[in-house]
């Protein structure tokens, strides 16, 4: 991930970590999967890498 979307995605992540509140928590988890769904289609159209 690059620029604001890793840091978007590392604030989430700290914020899952302490959150107390369920339903909080289940939006902040959500979020972070999409952005990695993001990533892993990003990755996928990249292909595999020559070595």
């Amino acid at each position: 991930m690059q620029g604001e979307t890793r840091e978007r995605w590392q604030k989430l992540c700290e914020q899952a970590a302490i959150e107390q509140d369920p339903e909080q928590l289940l939006i902040l988890i959500q979020e972070i999967n999409q952005l990695l769904e993001e990533k892993e289609k990003r990755l996928q159209r990249q292909g595999p890498i020559s070595r």
